[in-house]
């Protein structure tokens, strides 16, 4: 029966998709924008709805609960519109042309540890932008993998691959982790391996993000300590309709293995998100602000309006 019932999940999700591709790409943001927003607004009682504005408030990025509202609404909307324009963003944007559409904030240092050099690197960023647009220009230079929950359902992940959702990127289960054979397809590929660190995990350290001590996860510092390898902090941020921007902060960052274990964790950890924090807060309405992110911490009282 669950067979079935999967089966006929995939029909209805590659029917909708043949209709959806009809329609023409400028659609596709502020079709998918609205559904999120309009559900947001529907739902604005709800727990995940009041988790959003609450932790646009702890993170100090509004002086009202209007406007906390109103970056935690288009934050869905965002959400929303990305996935829809990410599924028809590759019948325009490709690996020959993607530098039309994609402007580049970052280092010299940063552009060639993930565009020139040929050796393993580790991209770390956030629930944040239009990461999946983001797939197709770092493609175009080297191999990459990115570790992900797959679909429960396999008919409608096979359907995803087939349709090279992805951008060409290649998926780690995120039940599999950072593997051995993970991390020898990584390095032996020299390609951009990239971790999403910016949830709450109660096995992080606990380091300051938006004025916060919250624990964060250790991942991307436990790897590039464990392998020397560097680490490029950033995010891929949407300006307009198809139009993107890569920003890289800083200089990759190249741990210090003379250091303790522990400290030099500790330490790296804190560099990236402090950096994450920098390009979040140049588009806060592109961060998905209803993960529990400050769990424990209490709401600051602001003027409803």
């Amino acid at each position: 029966m669950k067979k079935a019932l999967s089966y006929l999940y995939y029909l209805l999700v590659a029917m909708l998709w043949n209709m959806y591709r009809l329609l023409p790409v400028s659609w596709a943001y502020r079709m998918g924008w609205g559904v999120g927003a309009g559900l947001f607004a529907l739902c604005r009682r709800s727990k995940r709805a009041r988790v959003a504005i609450n932790n646009v408030i702890i993170a100090g990025l509004a002086k009202t609960r209007a406007e906390a509202y109103r970056i935690a609404r288009d934050s869905l909307g965002h959400f929303a519109g990305h996935e829809c324009e990410a599924i028809r963003a590759s019948d325009v944007v490709t690996r020959e042309n993607w530098k039309d559409y994609v402007a580049l904030e970052m280092t010299p240092a940063s552009y060639r540890a993930i565009f020139e050099n040929k050796e393993p690197v580790i991209l770390a960023t956030g629930h944040l932008g239009s990461w999946e647009a983001g797939i197709t220009a770092i493609t175009s230079a080297r191999p990459m993998l990115a570790v992900a929950r797959l679909m429960d359902n396999p008919y409608i992940q096979a359907f995803l691959e087939r349709h090279n959702f992805r951008g060409g990127a290649t998926i780690i289960p995120k039940k599999n982790g950072f593997s051995g054979d993970t991390l020898r397809r990584w390095q032996s590929a020299n390609a951009a391996l990239t971790i999403l660190f910016d949830q709450f995990s109660s096995r992080g350290v606990p380091v300051t993000f938006f004025g916060q001590t919250v624990p964060v996860f250790t991942s991307p510092a436990r790897l590039s300590y464990k392998t020397g390898r560097p680490v490029v902090v950033g995010g891929f941020l949407r300006t307009g309709l198809l139009k993107y921007k890569m920003v890289a902060i800083g200089d990759p960052i190249v741990p210090d293995l003379t250091k303790p274990h522990d400290e030099a964790i500790r330490e790296l950890t804190a560099e990236y998100i402090s950096r994450l924090e920098q390009v979040i807060r140049m588009a806060p309405d592109q961060y998905l602000w209803m993960h529990r992110r400050f769990r424990g911490i209490p709401v600051p009282q602001v003027p409803e309006k």
